[in-house]
């Protein structure tokens, strides 16, 4: 069964399953992304962003990642058809992704499922393949926009065990999972990808005790990023920086210096 599951320090969540789940949760997630075609121009940063969970989704199931044997839940006296006991644990995929970083992610692929399981999102979102393609494509999305949205829902679950009910019920769950700032609406409105970077960097330099406070204001801030004073000015810095090298906004790199080489989970 696919899981997200809290890490030991907070820092962020596993997600976890057999290989079938994560298979099936990677193709789901790449039908709705879609091709660098689908969408209008500046999203290719968020794109790529996306890409890189998704990429390690896929390896996670390819074993590249966590693994973990559990409990398998066989009552002890079933055996198989040929009387041979059947096995009595089972082997577990999982990898970890911080949690500002997963929000997002989560937040993102919810909103390009309500909008690819719209007729004009759909067509958009085939926009470039191939006939058969796209019809496979077509023919999947039901389901697919269906499973994205459910781990988008286990994300969300999880998030409300960590910092609490109460704190969650501050963040209504429509102002999370239907927001605008990521894709949709108005573009001059629409969040940078960089400020993933700086929100995971804040995050990251959090004691494990202070993460469980700071949790909530992530998800406010993804939601709202003018709620964040430091937003403004990060704004103003992109914006310098892109002047500068004459290069667009969603090129420019931000904060990939200031993270570690290796996690404390």
């Amino acid at each position: 069964m696919l899981k997200v599951k809290d890490t030991p320090k907070h820092l962020g969540a596993c997600i976890s399953g057999t290989y079938e789940d994560l298979d099936a949760l990677h193709e789901a997630l790449f039908d709705v992304i879609g091709t660098g075609e689908s969408y209008r121009d500046g999203y290719d940063g968020k794109r790529t962003r996306m890409a890189g969970t998704l990429y390690d989704i896929r390896h996670a199931g390819m074993g590249d990642r966590g693994i973990e044997m559990i409990d398998s839940g066989v009552n002890p006296d079933c055996k198989g058809p040929d009387g041979t006991p059947l096995p009595k644990t089972s082997v577990v995929f999982s990898v970890p992704v911080l949690w500002p970083e997963l929000a997002f992610f989560a937040l993102a692929t919810d909103d390009m499922a309500m909008n690819a399981c719209t007729p004009k999102g759909l067509k958009d979102l085939c926009k470039g393949l191939p006939k058969e393609a796209a019809e496979a494509v077509q023919d999947r999305m039901e389901s697919s926009g269906g499973l994205v949205k459910f781990f988008a829902a286990l994300v969300w679950q999880e998030m409300t065990n960590v910092i609490g009910r109460r704190r969650a019920a501050r963040i209504h769950r429509n102002d999370l999972f239907g927001s605008n700032m990521i894709f949709s609406g108005n573009c001059d409105r629409v969040m940078p990808h960089q400020y993933v970077d700086l929100l995971n960097i804040r995050y990251l330099k959090e004691a494990p005790e202070k993460r469980l406070m700071s949790l909530g204001k992530v998800a406010r801030y993804l939601c709202d990023p003018y709620a964040d004073k430091e937003y403004k000015p990060f704004l103003g810095a992109l914006a310098d920086a892109a002047r500068k090298y004459d290069v667009p906004e969603d090129e420019i790199e931000a904060y990939r210096d200031e993270y570690p080489e290796e996690f404390d989970w």
